[in-house]
């Protein structure tokens, strides 16, 4: 018996071009599983940001960013503040799904990604953007992102990624 709930996510890398949005170097695919559905049938609003925060961890493990559970909070915390997204079309229980990830921007403490999430088919079912802050673990503060950070962003995404002080 096969169900969605039993698949894993798989993460992808090499260019994609999206019509309208742009080319994309990391890829999380995945299904949609039972418990992302509401009771309209639909994937909820709220699991989509559950996607992108899968995602970003993913991107940030792939281009070289230590991720534990130690060395994450205490080293270097990373925090949203702010998303923003466009729901497109909906998306139903066990639909496969890609969510294409980049960073666009990285300033003095602070950076933006960029998402777009496609159903297999190629249709968008969302767009979305988030800026996460760097925070220093002991006070909580927002702190300059590690040169070491955006010299991995860098290598990643080239020239198209924007880094300023």
């Amino acid at each position: 018996m096969a169900t969605s709930d039993k698949v894993e996510a798989t993460i992808d890398h090499g260019p994609v071009t999206i019509e309208g949005h742009g080319t994309f170097f990391h890829r999380l695919h995945s299904r949609v599983r039972s418990y992302d559905v509401d009771r309209q049938g639909i994937v909820h609003n709220a699991v989509y940001l559950y996607w992108l925060e899968a995602a970003r961890i993913e991107y940030f493990r792939d281009i070289g960013v230590p991720i534990d559970r130690q060395s994450f909070v205490t080293k270097h915390r990373f925090v949203v503040a702010s998303t923003e997204i466009a729901y497109k079309m909906a998306a139903q229980f066990d639909d496969a799904y890609t969510v294409f990830t980049r960073v666009s921007f990285v300033k003095n403490s602070s950076f933006g990604f960029e998402h777009v999430i496609r159903h297999e088919n190629g249709t968008v079912l969302a767009t979305a953007k988030s800026v996460l802050v760097h925070l220093n673990p002991a006070s909580n503060r927002p702190e300059r992102i590690p040169d070491s950070y955006r010299t991995l962003i860098r290598e990643f995404e080239g020239d198209a990624v924007v880094l300023s002080e």
